[in-house]
């Protein structure tokens, strides 16, 4: 039997994206609509595509973790292994935070817990790596989060 060469025998190496959106009255103060978006993929192939709704939210960095947890959430409730996990994201403080080879550490407990349980789901996977892009590479999962709203 040929050994499936897109994702070799431990599972594709998936390059994860993520982002938030947060809509806000006229006042540009009082938050309307909230939603994230999220995708991962694998060269041409997309495994995970998703815009959710998010019923509340108390400001767009705790939109940007729970961006990066549903994210993580649905690679890793896949069937299969994942050899390698490349995470993309244009917060660069989520990313910090994250990222287990920085020194930053998330501001408050909500999104210290989030950071946690991210960590309890990547760990796992054999390689995983973190990157911040500008918006424009991120601009996917951006039109994503923006479709989520309701």
């Amino acid at each position: 039997m040929a050994e499936d060469r897109s994702t070799g025998p431990f599972g594709p190496a998936l390059s994860l994206y993520f982002d938030a959106s947060g809509l806000y009255g006229p006042d540009n103060a009082t938050p309307t609509s909230a939603a994230v978006g999220f995708l991962a993929e694998s060269g041409t192939t997309t495994h995970v595509e998703r815009s959710l709704s998010v019923d509340a939210f108390v400001s767009s960095a705790h939109l940007e973790y729970r961006a990066r947890l549903e994210a993580v959430r649905a690679v890793t409730d896949r069937d299969g292994r994942i050899a390698s996990l490349h995470v993309h994201g244009d917060a660069d403080a989520v990313i910090r935070a994250v990222d287990p080879d920085r020194p930053a550490t998330a501001g408050d407990r909500i999104a210290r817990d989030r950071v946690a349980t991210i960590r309890e789901a990547v760990d796992p996977i054999p390689v995983v790596t973190y990157r911040v892009v500008d918006r424009g590479e991120n601009g996917r999962a951006h039109r994503l989060a923006r479709a989520g709203h309701r």
